[in-house]
C-alpha cells in the first residue's frame, strides 16, 4: 500500500505541469478570487477602485490563462507558464503600488494608467464587470488587520511561489530523467 501511495505522489509530481488537474486547479483558484471580488463589490457594497480593477483583471487573466492550456497541457504549458508569471508579476506590481496609495495621501494610481497602455481599458470594454466606482487611498475593508490590496499582495506572491515550485519540481525529474537515460 505505502509503495502504490509513493509511486503514485512520484507520478504525479514527475507529470505535475502536463496534467489537467493541475490547471483545472488553477482555473478553480481563479475563479474563487474572481467571485470573491465581485461578492465584495455587489453584496457587501465595497467600491472598487482602478488599481481593484486591475487587479481583479490579473485573476481573469490567469483563469483564462488555465482554460487555455486545459486544452492540451503538455504542449500548452509553454506559453501559460510564462504569461501566468507575466499577469502575476503585472498583478502583484500593481498591488504593492495600492498599498502605497492607501498609506501615502500624495500617491496616485499611477499603476493603472500605465496598466491600460499595456493590457486593454476593461472599464470601457466591460463596464458591468471593471468599472472603477472607488477611490485607490480608501480602505473599506480589512481582515486581521490587512486591507484588501494586502491580501491581494500575497496571493500573487503566492501563484508565483506556486509557479516556482511547481517549476523546481518538473526539472529536478527533468533532469533525473535525462541521468537515468545516459546510464
Amino acid at each position: 500500500m505505502f509503495a502504490f501511495i509513493k509511486d503514485f505522489t512520484v507520478d504525479f509530481l514527475r507529470n505535475l505541469l502536463n496534467t489537467r488537474l493541475y490547471w483545472l486547479c488553477v482555473v478553480l483558484i481563479s475563479f474563487g478570487f474572481e467571485v470573491c471580488g465581485y461578492y465584495f463589490q455587489y453584496v457587501m457594497d465595497l467600491k472598487p477602485c482602478e488599481m481593484c480593477v486591475y487587479e481583479r483583471a490579473g485573476f481573469a487573466a490567469i483563469l483564462i490563462i488555465g482554460l487555455f492550456v486545459l486544452i492540451h497541457p503538455k504542449t500548452l504549458k509553454y506559453i501559460g507558464i510564462p504569461a501566468w508569471i507575466y499577469a502575476s508579476v503585472m498583478s502583484l506590481q500593481i498591488a504593492v503600488e495600492h498599498i502605497d496609495a492607501e498609506t501615502n495621501i500624495f500617491a496616485q494610481c499611477n499603476a493603472v494608467i500605465e496598466a491600460k497602455r499595456f493590457w486593454i481599458p476593461l472599464d470601457q470594454w466591460l463596464p458591468s464587470f471593471f468599472n472603477p466606482t472607488g477611490t485607490c487611498g480608501d480602505i473599506p475593508w480589512s481582515f486581521m488587520g490587512f486591507s484588501m490590496p494586502w491580501w491581494v499582495r500575497a496571493i500573487f506572491i503566492g501563484y508565483l511561489i506556486a509557479i516556482a515550485v511547481s517549476l523546481i519540481i518538473h526539472f529536478f525529474f527533468y533532469i533525473r530523467r535525462r541521468k537515468s537515460l545516459q546510464n
